[in-house]
């Protein structure tokens, strides 16, 4: 694909995308991967007391897998990626079928640029739960760290399949196009998310990337190739605080 006809259309990508990564940078991390539902808002001290009182919670009774988990919750709230890694795994141990903490073990494994670790997390949890959200769209994003650009596009559209309602997907495709310079397919996904999602963070964020290219196309960008190779390189890591809750 040809992503630079001429001088100004690099130009004006560049700024579009560059524009987009700094708008996206303050939105969730539901929307970009749906690795992380929002930034922790809890402060130092209440971080340290949710991490004492569930790790009594947990001596008190070692077998509660959920206890563990809220646990890795705590820790990675915290910025304690080891601690939280360990708790999700014995949680995991517990419960060999325990999804959710797979996904959130292979979201800390991507946020720390581990993808084949989280690779490996996210087709385990979606081995048992093959309609996961989370979990495709995050092995997604993990394929697109890896430039495994065809397969990430492949999982964002195949989560959206199993899922119709998966909008972090759509989002990530969006971003994919924008950066591929397919501005119109971009904001088409974009107005999907709004449609799909509408009154969330999610659709808050997409509505102010339609603008944004607005601003930077004040004529209609003409239609792309159909299908982007790359997906965005625009995933930002703004926090790796709290796992994911999402939907």
């Amino acid at each position: 694909m040809d992503f630079a006809r001429t001088s100004a259309r690099v130009l004006l990508n560049t700024l579009v995308c560059s524009t987009l990564l700094a708008a996206s940078a303050s939105a969730s991390d539901e929307i970009l991967g749906g690795k992380l539902e929002k930034k922790s808002t809890k402060t130092e001290a209440e971080q340290k007391a949710d991490i004492a009182r569930l790790e009594k919670q947990s001596a008190a009774s070692p077998k509660n897998y959920r206890v563990l988990f809220d646990l890795a919750n705590a820790y990675a709230d915290a910025s304690k990626e080891e601690e939280a890694k360990d708790a999700y795994l014995k949680a995991i141990g517990l419960n060999p079928k325990y999804v959710e903490a797979m996904v959130n073990l292979g979201g800390l494994y991507s946020d720390q640029d581990q993808q084949d670790d989280a690779v490996q997390w996210f087709q385990k949890a979606l081995a048992l739960d093959p309609e996961n959200c989370k979990a495709r769209s995050n092995l997604g994003n993990s394929y697109y760290s890896q430039q495994k650009y065809p397969d990430a596009m492949f999982e964002y559209r195949r989560a959206i399949e199993k899922d119709p309602n998966c909008y972090s997907a759509m989002y990530n495709i969006a971003v994919a196009f924008a950066d591929a310079g397919l501005f119109r397919d971009a904001v088409t996904w974009w107005k999907k998310v709004e449609q799909t999602a509408p009154g969330t963070e999610a659709a808050r964020s997409a509505r102010e990337n339609i603008n944004i290219l607005d601003r930077f196309t004040q004529t209609p960008v003409p239609a792309g190739t159909p299908a982007a190779q790359a997906p965005a390189k625009t995933t930002p890591k703004a926090s790796t605080k709290a796992p994911q809750k999402q939907q």
